[in-house]
């Protein structure tokens, strides 16, 4: 049996070293503590801080300067990144609204900017002398044509009848309904400014005889107070001279045949008012606008004429015919009570009544006068 080696001789070198381990040990720290500790100096001078307030020293207790900052507010309002973005702010204001092109006005449009420029625009707010005005129109203003153009003063927004010689075709620009309202019944026309404008030439052609009268419409703070009932009349050497010469001309011309009633008639009627023209030869006649009863045997509809034209021996009547049943109707032309020599329909069928297409026309063709015929 070996006897056991005695450790304390052997190991009291080394307790120093041993007792100072243990104490580490036991406070947490380890061998590597010692590799990570190193001096701390001063690399250079601090950054600059946003916000900071310039440094000021102070005398601390070892009399050594203590720097003293103010630290900014947490929002920090960048400086912008971009430059600035023209919105178009700068643009030139005589330039703004212009479009690329000009619009093309007509006659009209170009009327009433010209009086829009020159005069101010009225005030819509209605006057007590307004209110005032008798409904009615009292007195007439006459005008003779003696080849100079009739001026004819508009009130704005009021009505006022030109009477002509004898019933007569308009010529008017194409535009007119821009500024005006303008519409021939017979020998009267009637006109209403719905803004002021310019003079505006429009020409009224009598249907008997050709005649034209040049008419110069204007409607500004001038003619406000035209409200008279306007008649105009022909110069007397004129007019003879102009009647001469349409009977001449009615002589010369070659007499219509039915077809070409027919169509002439249609056109006065369905054609704007720039072809809705005269024709040499053809010529107006009057007669009753009054309804007819039992023109067109067994149907439930009204006939009432509305226009009469002779050339030479030939006489052609419109009558307008408006179903009045509640089913359509195919207009029967052979049941048209009369001595026609011909009968022609605009549309030969119509709608039930109260539809947009229960109203035509029919042009009836007889050697007499219409009440002749019947």
């Amino acid at each position: 049996m070996s006897h056991p080696i005695p450790l304390r001789p052997i190991l009291r070198p080394f307790m120093p070293v041993l007792g100072l381990m243990a104490c580490l040990l036991a406070t947490g720290y380890s061998l590597s503590a010692f590799a990570q500790v190193q001096e701390l100096t001063g690399v250079g001078a601090a950054p600059e801080l946003l916000g900071a307030a310039p440094a000021t020293a102070a005398t601390g207790p070892e009399n050594s300067p203590v720097v003293a900052l103010v630290v900014a507010p947490a929002v920090v309002k960048a400086a912008p990144m971009v430059g600035d973005v023209d919105l178009g702010q700068d643009i030139d204001e005589n330039t703004a609204g212009q479009t690329a092109s000009s619009t093309v006005l007509g006659v009209a449009q170009k009327a009433a900017r010209e009086a829009a420029l020159e005069e101010p625009v009225p005030s819509t707010r209605k006057n007590a002398a307004d209110h005032a005005m008798p409904a009615h129109r009292e007195g007439v203003e006459r005008a003779v044509f003696a080849r100079l153009p009739v001026r004819v003063g508009l009130p704005v927004k009021r009505e006022r009848l030109i009477t002509l010689p004898s019933p007569a075709v308009l010529h008017v620009p194409s535009d007119i309904e821009a500024v005006a309202r303008v519409e021939a019944i017979d020998r009267t026309i009637y006109v209403t400014a719905l803004v002021p404008f310019a003079p505006i030439r429009i020409v009224a052609e009598l249907i008997e005889g050709g005649q034209q009268i040049p008419l110069d419409l204007v409607a500004n703070t001038q003619t406000a107070a035209a409200s008279q009932e306007l008649e105009v009349f022909i110069e007397r050497g004129r007019g003879a001279q102009a009647a001469s010469q349409a009977s001449s001309a009615a002589d010369e011309a070659p007499a219509a045949d039915m077809v070409e009633l027919t169509r002439f008639v249609s056109r006065m009627l369905y054609a704007p008012r720039r072809l809705a023209v005269g024709q040499p030869g053809i010529s107006q006649v009057q007669v009753s606008h009054r309804p007819v009863l039992g023109l067109v045997r067994g149907a439930l509809v009204e006939t009432v004429p509305m226009g009469q034209w002779r050339s030479a021996g030939l006489y052609v009547t419109a009558v307008r015919i408006t179903n009045k049943s509640s089913q359509p109707l195919d207009i029967p032309l052979d049941n048209l009570r009369g001595k026609w020599l011909a009968v022609t329909a605009q549309h030969g069928r119509l709608g039930s009544a109260g539809s947009e297409a229960d109203t035509s026309a029919l042009y009836l063709i007889c050697d007499r006068a219409f009440d002749a015929c019947l």
